[in-house]
């Protein structure tokens, strides 16, 4: 079984709440997951967050990179 990757980069929601979008590998596929709700904010300093995980994610499901930690990032409530 393979371990599960996934990465938390912080966004704030239309409330102005603390969430976390998640960026996971499932069956050789990246998964973008939303934070509950409609949409969200991505602040700039989150930007390049966002970016490693799905470049990190793209690099685990193409079996081109070595197991990592399983969550890069603390999740944000």
């Amino acid at each position: 079984m393979e371990p599960q990757m996934i990465w938390d980069v912080p966004v704030v929601d239309g409330l102005d709440r603390q969430r976390s979008l998640v960026v996971t590998v499932s069956d050789g596929r990246v998964a973008v997951l939303p934070p509950p709700g409609e949409g969200f904010y991505l602040p700039p300093q989150s930007i390049w967050q966002l970016h490693e995980a799905i470049r990190s994610a793209a690099l685990v499901a193409a079996g081109m990179a070595p197991v990592e930690p399983v969550r890069t990032h603390s999740a944000v409530h």
